[in-house]
């Protein structure tokens, strides 16, 4: 029988790799994205990047970007990740959509967002430093 994505949510929730090891997750953004309601747990997959902001989950966590970005409706989702706990995927999520020609982010505008992470001292220095070229980026095509 199927698992629902509430129960996926709560594990993905639940995940910690082991000896680096990431596959597990990968699994389990698989079976998410295979039920009918994936964007139940967009909390769950912003949280993954909040809990290892620096880190790229062995190139996992780029099948969380895609994953989320297929999903109408994440940019609140993004916009409340990136200023409770930036992470360099969150920040990466930003430039993204300033990329494509979006620039407010749930009313947000992007690179205020970008600014605000560079600007964070308590943010870790290389999620710092990531928003700060991105947002330079940004700021040079205006």
């Amino acid at each position: 029988m199927a698992r629902t994505s509430a129960e996926i949510a709560a594990e993905i929730d639940e995940f910690q790799p082991v000896d680096g090891e990431w596959l597990g997750l990968d699994e389990l953004l698989e079976e998410l994205f295979q039920t009918d309601s994936p964007e139940s747990a967009l909390g769950s997959l912003f949280r993954v990047f909040e809990r290892y902001p620096t880190d790229d989950g062995a190139g996992v966590f780029w099948g969380i970007l895609h994953g989320v970005e297929s999903i109408p409706g994440y940019e609140p989702h993004l916009v409340r990740s990136i200023q409770s706990n930036p992470s360099e995927f969150s920040v990466i999520m930003v430039h993204r959509l300033l990329n494509s020609g979006i620039e407010q982010v749930a009313g947000i505008d992007g690179q205020s967002l970008l600014e605000e992470v560079v600007q964070n001292q308590s943010v870790p220095e290389a999620v710092r430093t990531t928003a700060q070229r991105l947002y330079d980026k940004h700021n040079k095509s205006t």
